[in-house]
């Protein structure tokens, strides 16, 4: 598992229990302290930047520590003990304390400032997938395994203010819209983006990635690998989204789609309050990307085989966004670092889809009683 943010100082990449820390002169590396426990291996499942680039906070899985160094120096400042795995850390906005979503359901917060910290906030029925405050401060919007996403009152989170439904599968990643930060973003297993008026919990667009790839072999694949599974599936899910602001009128995000070799980019517009997405471009890669990220007109993507980031630049001209690569930046100089496995990517992806059936020979008998009915 891959790992990449960025910020206006830093570039930073995770993989297994090492951080690459590029202040866009000089590297530094962090060995992140895992489990003493050999026979379950240990690996950073998410790492975050805060808004002011003075802490890197780090979450562990099977150790279950959020590790937070300060920055410029890199040094271990704070290391908080979680009670369950974690999937996503994001700082909150005055960058004095971090929100965990762990896998069990809940959102905590631990406070920067004291050793004896972390409070849950508020739970959800699924596995959590991503969790971010809103700029005002006022909301704490979560998303989940179970197509939801929730978004409640802040501080008092008892008081749930509304729910965005629409997804058909997991939400993996939550972003506000950058040039209006009053709509939020969401990408999901069932291969769509979708913006909403999330004070509302109101859809306003949706942009579905599988009219832009247009490979059936490629979906016919793995919607056969996932049936072998006991698992229904009928699009390619989104595994990477990033989304970062052109102007005062445009957004562009940034997306890949599973085992696509490809990052497909969308610039999003709304006039009269109608919004409209456009597919710029596709930026062909040689595999599939470990990690993408956006920031402000930068896209970085990060190759798992090679250790390297491609850097590109975005310019808008006209209404219309070109993408231009620059440079490349190799990462984990001297490390032995191990190259994710297209089975342990498969896998990753496996665990968020809900089984229709706890049976898998149950689920292939009704599947093919259902084709059997449909061919009469």
């Amino acid at each position: 598992m891959s790992l990449l943010t960025a910020t206006d100082k830093y570039l930073a990449v995770a993989k297994e229990l090492n951080v690459d820390l590029y202040d866009h002169t000089n590297h530094k590396i962090i060995d992140v302290p895992g489990t003493p426990n050999q026979s379950e291996k240990d690996y950073i499942s998410d790492i975050a930047i805060s808004y002011d680039s003075n802490h890197l906070a780090v979450i562990t899985t099977t150790s279950k520590k959020l590790l937070i160094y300060g920055l410029p120096q890199a040094e271990l400042e704070q290391t908080f003990n979680i009670p369950r795995s974690a999937s996503r850390i994001r700082f909150t906005v005055d960058n004095m304390q971090i929100l965990v979503a762990d896998k069990s359901g809940d959102v905590l917060i631990y406070d920067l400032k004291k050793e004896e910290s972390g409070i849950k906030l508020l739970g959800h029925l699924s596995l959590l997938l991503d969790v971010l405050q809103s700029n005002d401060t006022k909301c704490i919007i979560s998303c989940d395994r179970d197509e939801k996403i929730r978004v409640s009152c802040y501080p008092n989170t008892y008081n749930i203010q509304t729910y965005c439904l629409g997804h058909k599968e997991f939400v993996n990643h939550l972003e506000f819209l950058p040039h209006n930060d009053k709509f939020l973003t969401s990408s999901s297993g069932d291969g769509t983006i979708k913006i909403w008026d999330y004070s509302e919990g109101r859809l306003v667009h949706t942009i579905d990635t599988s009219h832009d790839v247009r490979d059936d072999q490629l979906r016919q694949n793995f919607i056969n690998i996932m049936d072998e599974g006991g698992i229904e599936v009928n699009t390619l899910p989104i595994v990477h989204y990033t989304a970062s602001k052109i102007n005062e009128n445009m957004s562009v995000m940034a997306a890949t789609v599973h085992t696509y070799n490809a990052v497909l980019i969308y610039t999003v517009t709304n006039v009269d309050n109608q919004y409209s997405h456009k597919l710029e471009e596709r930026i062909r890669l040689q595999q599939f990307p470990g990690a993408i990220m956006l920031h402000n007109k930068s896209l970085f993507v990060y190759s798992d085989s090679e250790n390297t980031v491609i850097a590109y630049k975005l310019e808008e001209n006209n209404g219309n966004v070109s993408v231009e690569e620059t440079n490349t930046i190799n990462m984990f100089a001297d490390k032995n670092i191990n190259c994710d496995t297209e089975e342990s990517l498969l896998e990753s992806i496996k665990v968020l889809y809900k089984r229709k059936f706890d049976n898998v020979q149950e689920y292939q008998e009704r599947k093919k009683k259902r084709l059997e009915k449909l061919s009469k």
